[in-house]
């Protein structure tokens, strides 16, 4: 057959499948969820170009949303470390795939190296956020800080929180404010303002300050949790109930936020939802604290499920055998009867047998107040709104602990109240822990500094007169002699008990402070500048004990003796 040659030959038009082909077939995949063809795409254009870091970062992109985060990081590591160092945002990536995978160390790492990288990154935001969620949403401390302004606010919430830990909760509430007042969009730091409100017995402006965080935050867990603590305490039983059926609506996610929503719902006499949240936490498998044990086995013990409380207490004793706390109550629960009515337990962290009562502190000693949290925030709670009588123990029993908070609360309930003969009382507290009265002048008691008031200056405050005194007070009067000076103060705690080394070395160190400052550090007690003395000599000759164990030895706080240690550690000591 012969071949008509007027026919066209047809012209082949090569397809090219390059690796953007691949590429733009990938992120049509991916936009339409179909994941495997995605990673398929995706692997190809790594195999035509493999040194191209945006192909890889696409495919560590796909591998996150499947879940495969380890995978995922594995190729954001070669990124930075074989392709595009400059390519920053990996670490912001990487930051999510190990908040993911709950390793939250890594996860702020990552971070933190992101925002090192780029301050004014695109993730800026972002990873501010996944900072906040890990240091204060799931109560994480912080390990390492920013620069610049946000370090400073992380380490001062650092400071406030553990302030309100340990019970100080007046320095812990001045801390806050100074937080929201320089940025207010830092949330965690409105929550545990109300908490520090709550805590000195200042309930209209915790309410108040709730309500402003839920105002900048609707849905604000921690806020809807102590809103119904405080309805609670207020008797606003409608509004509660309201809320408590709201809060049984909601499915927290993570643990922490479970552990919040179940203690606040056990506290609230919720006992069988707490229960639920409680057990649906400890079945995970995570490790968790003795305490968490302890409200879970009070929710089962509560519901009438014993057998399970002892188990939860027996975990609980495990975890914690000194405390004494699940023995108590694992002896009190197989000491009751079959049908027995269930005891009312508080969902706290101590045994009865430990629980200490301040109105017997003169008697006792106060020791274990300085310590109890609990015990603070009663002696508070009691000084705004106990009887007379009662206001009269506290103040007496602020007196003896005698240590910063205590002063603190004493100053702010003197200028608070309206009744005299409480002023008077608050006047002569602070004049026996050797504190400065209000409205003094110098020379008088505010600027000798440490020591107590002498006999006729706590006379004149019983005869309401120390307000005169002070104010009238001359510029010039000499300190009293029973007000010791530091010198004599190092000769009595560290010379005459058998230490001259130690003595001549800590004389020798003040006499050259004095002679290097104008005006020395102003501290109530003379003892806080041998405490940090000796702190400072077991620093310079290798036996260091820390801050903690002298403010303890000498009867005072460890801030100020770290106040002393500051001001003395500008020398050179060696």
């Amino acid at each position: 057959m012969k071949h008509n040659k007027g026919i066209i030959k047809a012209t082949v038009v090569d397809f090219k499948q390059d690796a953007e082909f691949f590429v733009e077939r990938g992120l049509r995949s991916l936009h339409r969820y179909d994941y495997e063809k995605a990673l398929r795409c995706f692997r190809r254009a790594i195999e035509l170009e493999p040194t191209n870091a945006e192909y890889h970062c696409h495919l560590a992109s796909v591998l996150a949303e499947t879940g495969q985060f380890e995978a995922s990081n594995d190729v954001l590591y070669e990124i930075i470390e074989k392709y595009d160092p400059s390519m920053v945002e990996v670490y912001f990536y990487m930051a999510n795939n190990y908040a993911n995978l709950e390793d939250y160390q890594m996860a702020e790492e990552m971070a933190i190296r992101y925002l090192q990288e780029d301050e004014n990154g695109p993730y800026r935001d972002e990873a501010e956020e996944l900072l906040d969620y890990i240091y204060f949403e799931l109560d994480l401390p912080p390990r390492h800080f920013l620069s610049g302004d946000r370090e400073d606010v992380y380490n001062k919430h650092e400071r406030a929180r553990q302030s309100l830990e340990e019970g100080r909760f007046l320095e812990a509430l001045e801390t806050l404010k100074e937080i929201v007042e320089t940025d207010p969009s830092f949330m965690p730091a409105w929550n545990n303002l109300s908490l520090a409100y709550y805590y000195v017995g200042d309930f209209a402006q915790a309410m108040a300050t709730i309500e402003q965080t839920l105002e900048r935050e609707n849905g604000n867990l921690h806020a809807l949790c102590n809103l119904a603590v405080l309805l609670s305490h207020h008797n606003r039983v409608q509004e509660l109930v309201g809320l408590i059926e709201m809060l049984k609506k909601v499915v927290p996610y993570h643990p922490e936020h479970m552990y919040k929503l179940a203690t606040t719902m056990g506290v609230l006499g919720q006992h069988e939802e707490a229960y639920r949240l409680y057990y649906r936490m400890l079945k995970t498998g995570r490790p968790h604290e003795a305490c968490t044990y302890h409200y879970a086995a009070i929710s089962a013990y509560m519901t009438g499920r014993r057998e399970q409380a002892l188990r939860w207490w027996q975990k609980a004793k495990q975890l914690d055998p000194d405390a004494g706390v699940a023995d108590h109550y694992i002896q009190m629960v197989k000491a009751q009867e079959e049908g027995e009515n269930n005891l009312l337990i508080p969902y706290q962290y101590h045994p009865p047998q430990r629980e200490v009562s301040w109105e017997k502190a003169a008697v006792d000693g106060v020791e274990h107040l300085k310590r109890d949290p609990m015990i603070r925030a009663s002696l508070l709670w009691a000084l705004q709104h106990g009887r007379d009588e009662v206001k009269f123990a506290v103040l007496q029993t602020l007196a003896l602990i005698g240590d910063d908070e205590a002063e603190a609360a004493v100053r702010h309930f003197y200028h608070q109240t309206d009744d005299p003969q409480l002023q008077k009382l608050a006047l002569l507290a602070l004049a026996d822990m050797g504190a400065a009265l209000p409205d003094c002048l110098p020379g008088t008691l505010a600027e000798r500094g440490g020591g107590k008031a002498n006999t006729a200056e706590r006379d004149a405050v019983k005869a309401g007169e120390a307000n005169g005194a002070a104010r009238h007070a001359n510029r010039d009067v000499p300190a009293q002699p029973g007000m010791e000076s530091v010198e004599d103060c190092i000769c009595r705690c560290l010379t005459e008990n058998g230490r001259p080394d130690l003595g001549e070395w800590c004389l020798k160190v003040w006499r050259r402070y004095k002679e290097s400052v104008t005006k020395p550090v102003q501290v109530r007690k003379t003892v806080a500048w041998v405490a940090a003395l000796e702190y400072l000599y077991g620093t310079v000759n290798n036996q260091k004990q820390s801050q903690a164990f002298f403010a303890e030895k000498y009867g005072i706080s460890p801030a100020t003796v770290a106040k002393c240690v500051k001001a003395l550690a500008a020398l050179d000591l060696k």
